[in-house]
């Protein structure tokens, strides 16, 4: 998704998404802009992005402009792993 021009990965359920008017999202940058020392808190994205687990925001639902793509099961797994290791679980 794209919340202005930041693309975002949503990291709320989807019955919690669908039900609440504001989410939790995670900005995507590219990996090479994540500190070493955040990387466990990552996921990978295509084309070099990585899901910024470390740098959760919340916002409207209504600013999310265009979805652009869904996670694959692999790095959606990755930020399952990336939510447990944040909040220790």
């Amino acid at each position: 998704m794209t919340a202005g021009t930041t693309r975002v990965a949503i990291v709320d359920s989807d019955l919690i998404a669908r039900a609440r008017q504001r989410v939790i999202v995670a900005p995507v940058r590219p990996i090479r802009e994540v500190p070493t020392a955040l990387q466990l808190l990552t996921a990978t994205a295509p084309d070099g992005q990585a899901v910024a687990i470390y740098d959760l925001v919340i916002i409207a639902k209504d600013t999310l402009t265009e979805h652009v793509g869904d996670l694959s099961p692999d790095a959606l797994e990755q930020v399952k792993v990336a939510l447990r290791a944040r909040f220790d679980l």
